[in-house]
């Protein structure tokens, strides 16, 4: 068996085998690779662990240790951290050959106490290095016959150094690849590669051999690049290789597909994929006080744990009553389950209903949330069982189609109950939690969508992926910081008593120098051709300089016209050259954006939509202040793109008064005054998680605290003027429709009163200012009083309106209303602003069955609205609308 060596070559490598051809019993393999290699060979395989597992492990190991450890103070502070950042200077000594034993130094015969307490740490990648030190002089006949390295054997990190003598020791030959392909004589490349060894500097005439494209931006980067990929020949990009470090192509591949060539294929590896986030919802979720954001993120993920159609069933609930309990949360929930009951309805009623039982209670129990206080922690059997819930969705989600993200759930979430276990802890601190699924998360999954296509150009991630000579290489992304060095965590004595013990820990000089050969050897391994890509904006973030650009500057100072390519030349010229071949682009046709119009044509048959509707008081004010959102939105029923959104504070303390006011405020005389503070309170605090869970949350705490205070004390206003003015209840939140001059109304009446043969209308409003309110009755334009008026009286009753402003416990009302001794003085009637509004809404109306929309944005707009209006064109018309791109308001002329 012939195996090649690189520190780097656990992922994508080029050339990806031995030999041209490939070969049999022959691979390219790193250090995970080879470790794995070995173990198979001499009979030592076991069980990977995750590093979640090792480092709660190594958690328990630390609290056994017991106290006047140097790490106790930041173990009582972060404990999953703390076990972090030591089971890696752990691992490092391990890797420098410290066999746990004490050394005579504070600190590491602090960790050698770990290292005995508490049960076996599972095995890490340089445990198994160390088991096969030991392992190989007694376990002879390895199949193994070479080892060629990829990398210096000098430059390798002493534990691997070790492994390779004691494979020599064990009979396997182990041979140095130079890999070198030095570039044809006297060209850029060549003379870089010679002054990078220290031969002689000579001067870069820009032979495009040696290329640095600099851009401001990575997508014209990509633009150029792909330019250049298919100017070429297939045989001219056979062998050529993109190096992406960051281990993304996804926007090169963009650019790549648009010119119909393959895509590379590199995607980086994300924890937020949304498949992934079924798990950290899942805990946050479980959390008191209970937040229904996290589960509306949880049901309006891509893949939800529950159907798709239910999830948003349940979302939209959580929209308009964000809590548990409330009666839109349990007519969602009536509404699956009359679905289920349709879905299995080919089934025996009795069958039926036992699947439909069964799938219920399965997908509650996602909803089953806010169960743990974070204060007092989670007991493990609990967080387990949550885990075992988003494993055992992944596999069945699954389905056995091996879709890798779903895989990586179900793994991520025993990763987590093994980590749990290793704990050894009877209840888990939210923190800690919080931790450990971080941690199981951060290696995170590559885009499952985004694969390699059949092609001539090849990627890998890592400079040290490229193992041997490459005609062309592409560097992508050639930007810093690079792989920094390690930092060495220990003084100076510490060093010494590790040295005396026979711990041969790496310098960071040496560890710098190996990193430093990985980014020359890039160079030497170019044949023909090497284009270094340099962004000035990588995203929306600057880039900084590569290390090895440092050591460029001098070989690039007075250097040919050539040897620097400015990307955004192909933006001005129509023939760039760029290392031999000719980027060509044709102007393309510039056409004028389409740009705000006042005027708008309807298209024949539009008018029709109109019929038969039924306007309400927000519809009506919609159209008075825009001829076109009203058309837009009420009649063709656009709606902004958002989805399932949670109120805000006020929206929501509002929602409180009202459902409150509804239950206190039965039809008929209103209650005793006795009694009526304690029962808004009552209702307060059991509505608050139902209908209202957003405000239990700390940010609202100053806010929630008030508003315990301010609502019952609305309310028993609100009695109190009922009392007051011998004011019978006749309804609330009572859904009434009516006609006024061929004008179709609808509506929903906060609260219906009564006194004799008079009505009156109360509109509960939970605002930080009347001024609004008040300006409208003043002026006559209450639009939303008028329609009230409309909708709640007939021929034996006459009625008015007012708003009962509950912050302020105020009722604002105008001339001849049952509802105050004081009105306001308005400048005319409800009934004459009902007037009002039923001609300008015939006068609109008739505008638009004519095939007329008047945008009311746009300058010359009060040039086209009808004659004989009565109310006022709005001063700001788009300043809460969500259709200014629609109508091209805020696009400017030419």
């Amino acid at each position: 068996m012939h195996l090649v060596f690189g520190l780097s070559a656990d992922g994508r490598v080029y050339p990806e085998a031995t030999e041209a051809v490939g070969a049999i019993d022959a691979a390219v393999v790193g250090p995970a690779g080879l470790v794995s290699v070995l173990e198979v060979q001499i009979g030592l395989v076991s069980p990977s662990a995750s590093r979640a597992l090792r480092i709660a492990s190594y958690l328990a190991k630390l609290r056994v240790a017991g106290g006047g450890r140097f790490w106790n103070a930041s173990f009582e502070k972060d404990p999953w951290s703390t076990a972090a950042t030591l089971l890696e200077w752990r691992d490092n000594l391990i890797a420098a050959g410290w066999q746990g034993s004490p050394v005579g130094a504070g600190r590491i015969d602090d960790l050698a106490a770990a290292e005995m307490a508490g049960t076996m740490l599972p095995l890490g990648l340089v445990d198994r290095a160390v088991r096969l030190l030991t392992a190989l002089p007694s376990r002879p006949g390895l199949r193994m016959k070479r080892i060629t390295l990829a990398e210096p054997r000098a430059l390798l990190p002493p534990l691997w150094r070790r492994l390779l003598e004691a494979l020599e020791a064990a009979g396997v030959s182990v041979d140095q690849h130079d890999g070198g392909a030095a570039a044809a004589e006297g060209s850029d490349l060549r003379n870089v590669q010679s002054a990078l060894a220290g031969e002689t500097l000579e001067p870069l005439k820009g032979d495009g051999t040696f290329v640095i494209v600099e851009a401001d931006t990575e997508l014209l980067a990509a633009e150029v690049i792909a330019d250049w990929l298919a100017a070429g020949s297939a045989e001219e990009c056979t062998g050529t290789v993109v190096l992406a470090p960051d281990g993304d192509t996804a926007l090169l591949d963009h650019a790549l597909r648009a010119l119909g060539l393959p895509a590379l294929g590199l995607s980086s590896a994300s924890p937020w994929r949304g498949a992934l986030q079924v798990l950290p919802l899942a805990y946050a979720a479980a959390w008191q006080p209970f937040d229904p954001r996290v589960l509306l993120n949880l049901l309006m993920l891509p893949r939800p744990p529950i159907s798709r159609w239910a999830a948003k069933r349940l979302a939209r609930a959580l929209s308009s009553e964000p809590g548990i309990g409330g009666a839109a949360w349990l007519d969602a929930w009536a509404g699956i389950e009359a679905r289920l009951i349709e879905l299995h309805a080919e089934l025996e009623p009795k069958d039926a209903r036992k699947k439909v039982d069964a799938v219920l209670a399965e997908w509650r129990t996602w909803t089953d949330v806010g169960r743990f206080d974070r204060s007092l922690g989670i007991p493990t059997v609990e967080a387990q069982a949550i885990a075992g819930r988003v494993a055992a969705w992944a596999m069945r989600a699954d389905a056995g189609r091996n879709d890798r993200l779903l895989l990586a759930v179900a793994a991520a979430a025993g990763a987590v109950v093994d980590a749990l276990n290793r704990l050894e802890q009877e209840v888990v601190p939210a923190l800690l939690l919080e931790r450990i699924v971080s941690q199981v998360l951060s290696e995170g999954v590559v885009n499952p969508d985004h694969v390699p296509e059949a092609g001539s150009v090849r990627a890998v991630r890592s400079p040290g992926g490229l193992w041997s000579a490459a005609p062309r290489v592409i560097w992508w992304g050639f930007v810093g910081p690079g792989e920094r060095v390690p930092r060495d965590p220990w003084d100076l004595a510490e060093i010494e008593a590790l040295g005396a013990a026979g711990v041969a820990l790496e310098s960071s000089a040496d560890a710098a120098r190996r990193i430093g050969a990985v980014y020359t050897r890039v160079l030497q391994r170019s044949a023909e051709r090497l284009i270094l890509v340099r962004p000035a904006l990588s995203r929306d973030e600057q880039t900084t300089v590569h290390p090895l650009a440092h050591q460029l500057k001098p070989i690039l100072k007075g250097a040919g016209e050539g040897v620097v390519f400015k990307a955004e030349r192909v933006l001005r010229e129509p023939d760039a050259a760029l290392v031999g071949r000719v980027l060509t682009r044709h102007p393309g046709g510039i056409k004028d954006p389409p740009v705000g119009a006042a005027k708008w044509d309807l298209p024949a048959g539009a008018a029709g939509l109109m019929e038969g509707r039924r306007e309400s008081a927000t519809s009506l004010r919609r159209l008075f202040n825009c001829h076109f959102g009203w058309f837009a939105q009420d009649v063709l029923g656009l709606r902004p793109g958002r989805f399932a959104e949670i109120p805000g504070p006020d929206q929501l303390f509002g929602n409180l008064a009202h459902e409150i006011a509804r239950r206190l405020l039965p039809p008929g005389p209103p209650p005793p005054m006795d009694g009526v503070r304690a029962a808004a309170t009552e209702l307060f605090e059991m509505l608050l998680p139902q209908i209202a869970a957003p405000l239990l949350q700390p940010e609202h705490a100053s806010e929630l605290s008030a508003a315990r205070e301010l609502v019952p004390a609305a309310l028993e206003s609100l009695v109190g003027l009922l009392h007051q003015r011998a004011l019978e209840v006749v309804g609330s939140e009572l859904e009434r429709e009516g006609s006024y001059r061929g004008l179709s109304l609808q509506g929903r009446l906060d609260l219906l009163v009564r006194r004799g043969p008079q009505v009156a209308v109360l509109d509960l409003k939970w605002t930080r200012s009347e001024r609004r309110y008040r300006e409208e009755i003043v002026n006559g334009s209450a639009v939303q009083l008028a329609v009230y008026r409309a909708i709640s009286t007939d021929a034996s009753t006459k009625g008015t309106g007012g708003y009962f402003l509950l912050r302020q416990r105020r009722i604002l009302a105008g001339d001849g209303s049952i509802l105050t001794d004081h009105p306001i003085e308005s400048e005319r009637m409800d009934s004459e602003t009902l007037d009002m509004v039923a001609g300008d809404w015939k006068r609109w109306r008739d505008l638009a069955s004519s095939g007329v929309l008047v945008a009311a944005g746009l300058d010359d707009a009060i040039d086209h609205r009808p004659e004989g209006l009565e109310f006022e064109p709005p001063k700001e018309p788009c300043r809460f609308c969500d259709l200014t791109s629609l109508c091209r308001v805020q696009v400017e002329t030419i």
